[in-house]
């Protein structure tokens, strides 16, 4: 309703409560009208939800308002809490004179709670965003879709325009980062998905500094890509500490090799008699012994040959094997570990294509970690159930045991570098074999799983493609 309209309602009425009520009974705001004694002569039913008519301040919430009002004669627009204090108005103010002298006053008052409590949030999160970002001593940093900087924490707008890394006291060659930042953060908003890597960049005196970056989507309301956040971190510390952990390996490694020769070769100084006799019980064991230390001596061959590359990288050597026949010689070097805990270990085959392709020594590798895994958190006097199988191209191998639930979040892990459950159990490990076994089924194209359900039963197992010239594998596996 325009002013012009509301002046010619009022200056053709009596009775102001009721023309209020009659025209605005359903309008959705707050109507009240005030004399020139700025006394309430009118409101609608909306008014009396904000407003107790029996309150003594009824009528002169708005009085320094209304004050200036009369001084200016002017319109005026203002925000008002109600008396409960729980619901917030925006208020606008009209002001009719006749012959300069005030008549009355109408308001009108919508509820804007929501609205403004929205807003309230939003510089609440403001201030925490400002303060995360003054205080976290990380470079993170946000840019639009030009590339250019948005905003960051403390440092990061040096680190973006000139390479210094406050956190690190490095001034790392900058144009080095930038070399593929075009490509990456076209990948970034155009496909809407993050990327993450390490990248070894040298800083401005030509010395190497290892730093992990991490890249993603900022979105807007309507899931508009509309920029970019980066987040780069050194991780020279980290580096340095994978190769004091790869180097004391490699050491370990060559000195074990010396002393398994030495035990290899007098297993089988035993087997051909040359000290004697050997009842044949005694001499099954030592085979199974021989077999064990053989296994070890290519074992530590291969790691040997892996260190000795800066890279990490083994040569996959691939053959025809027989999975059977190959968990069969897994469990004879196993049995005796297996025994010493009173499990016994059923196998069920149930492959009619039990052959696969790939590196018999690097696949023995992942059924001995699997196995040894699996004895050693198994309970004591249960059974172990493995069993081979095919599935569409694929030849399969799990084994089931019962052994402590492992909860979604620890499957995730379980395969990652590092990441051992030994200690709660009061075993050794360093976390090792299962990311060790995930590489070398990654590299043969094929799957690693775990599947843990909550009666305390835990399959773990592998499936590798029973085709040659397997288009998904690998010629090298790195570790």
């Amino acid at each position: 309703m325009e002013r012009a309209q509301i002046d010619n309602l009022l200056k053709n009425s009596i009775n102001y409560e009721e023309i209020v009520n009659k025209f605005f009974k359903n309008y959705p705001d707050a109507i009240w009208l005030k004399n020139k004694d700025l006394k309430i002569i009118g409101a609608n039913e909306i008014y009396y939800k904000y407003f107790n008519k029996n309150n003594e301040n009824f009528g002169k919430e708005t009085a320094e308002i209304d004050s200036q009002i009369i001084q200016t004669g002017g319109n005026k627009v203002f925000s008002l809490r109600t008396p409960n204090r729980n619901r917030i108005l925006s208020v606008a103010a009209i002001p009719f004179f006749k012959l300069e002298k005030l008549e009355y006053i109408v308001y009108i008052a919508k509820d804007v709670t929501e609205q403004e409590e929205l807003k309230e949030r939003f510089f609440i999160n403001k201030y925490q965003l400002n303060a995360l970002l003054e205080n976290v001593p990380k470079l993170i940093y946000m840019k639009d879709l030009e590339g250019k900087y948005i905003t960051g924490t403390k440092h990061s707008k040096d680190f973006f325009n000139t390479g210094f890394d406050y956190c690190h006291n490095v001034k790392i060659n900058i144009s080095e980062l930038k070399v593929n930042n075009l490509y990456e953060d076209k990948f970034v908003t155009e496909n809407n998905k993050h990327v993450s890597y390490e990248r070894e960049i040298c800083d401005t005196q030509g010395a190497p500094h290892w730093y992990k970056i991490y890249k993603a989507p900022i979105n807007n309301y309507t899931g508009d890509v509309i920029g970019t956040l980066v987040m780069v971190n050194n991780i020279d510390a980290e580096k340095v500490l994978q190769a004091q952990r790869e180097t004391f390996v490699a050491s370990l490694g060559h000195d074990l090799k010396n002393p398994t020769l030495a035990q290899i070769r007098a297993i089988e100084l035993l087997l051909k008699g040359d000290f004697g006799n050997i009842p044949t019980a005694q001499k099954d064991i030592l085979e199974m012994v021989l077999d064990s230390c053989k296994y070890m001596k290519a074992m530590l061959s291969s790691l040997l040959a892996t260190y000795r590359n800066e890279k990490g990288v083994v040569t996959l050597n691939y053959e025809e094997i027989s999975l059977p026949d190959l968990t069969s010689e897994c469990i004879s070097e196993m049995i005796y570990l297996a025994k010493d805990k009173g499990i016994s270990i059923d196998t069920v085959e149930n492959a009619r294509k039990p052959l696969l392709f790939g590196d018999k020594v690097q696949i023995k590798r992942v059924i001995m970690n699997l196995m040894s895994n699996g004895i050693k958190y198994a309970y004591k006097n249960s059974t172990i159930k493995i069993r081979i199988y095919n599935e569409s191209d694929y030849t399969c191998f799990e084994f089931e045991n019962n052994s402590p639930y492992i909860p979604p979040d620890k499957q995730e892990a379980i395969f990652a570098r590092y990441v051992s459950f030994a200690e709660a159990h009061k075993e050794l490990g360093i976390g090792l074999g299962l990311y060790t076994s995930k590489k070398i089924v990654d590299a043969h194209g094929g799957q690693i799983f775990v599947k843990s359900f909550e009666d305390e039963r835990n399959i773990f197992g592998f499936k590798i493609p029973n085709t040659k010239n397997n288009i998904c594998a690998a010629k090298t596996v790195t570790f």
